[in-house]
């Protein structure tokens, strides 16, 4: 009996899979570390899962994934997705925005020049100041320039800080400000 069951076992085709070594949140960016493979057997039902880690490494996850769930296509693509009661916005942008990768999460800010009375300072001395107008901002589009060469990043923001940064773009610079 033990041999015949060998024989059926041996006879049984796998194949690799890649399954969440770790839970992966709903946004967050797919890491090597956050992905194993286990071999399972074959079935048709798995065409579209991610067979290979680098297949899925870089991606942003679509759906919370549990440890040890299998990840498939469906869940994790190369963009974020707009969180539910948020909206995208395209933002202009003064500051580089080369080191900004997809799924990250940034302050928006603008710069306010104001006159500064004090007496210190002489009265027509202007000062600048930045005043925060998202601090939740996930970018959700590779960032491109314009014909104008500005720089023109696509985020995910709540809608009244939506309105707040695109009226601010109108008369100020806007930044973004990576958190470490």
């Amino acid at each position: 009996m033990f041999a015949a069951l060998q024989c059926v076992r041996l006879t049984i085709s796998t194949q690799p899979v890649v399954i969440a070594a770790q839970p992966i949140a709903k946004g967050s960016v797919i890491t090597a570390d956050s992905l194993a493979l286990r071999d399972l057997p074959y079935d048709e039902a798995l065409r579209n899962v991610f067979h290979d880690c680098d297949d899925a490494v870089g991606l942003i996850a679509q759906v919370d994934v549990a440890e040890g769930g299998i990840v498939t296509s469906t869940m994790a693509r190369a963009s974020p997705v707009v969180p539910e009661g948020y909206t995208a916005i395209e933002v202009r942008l003064a500051s580089s925005a080369d080191n900004l990768s997809l799924g990250d999460v940034v302050t928006l800010s603008s710069a306010t020049i104001f006159s500064e009375a004090t007496p210190e300072a002489s009265p027509d001395t202007d000062a600048v100041t930045l005043r925060e107008l998202c601090s939740g901002a996930i970018l959700t589009a590779k960032p491109s320039r314009d014909a104008d060469g500005n720089t023109l990043a696509v985020f995910a923001v709540p809608p009244h800080e939506a309105a707040t940064v695109l009226q601010a773009q109108e008369y100020s610079a806007i930044i973004a400000i990576v958190s470490s």
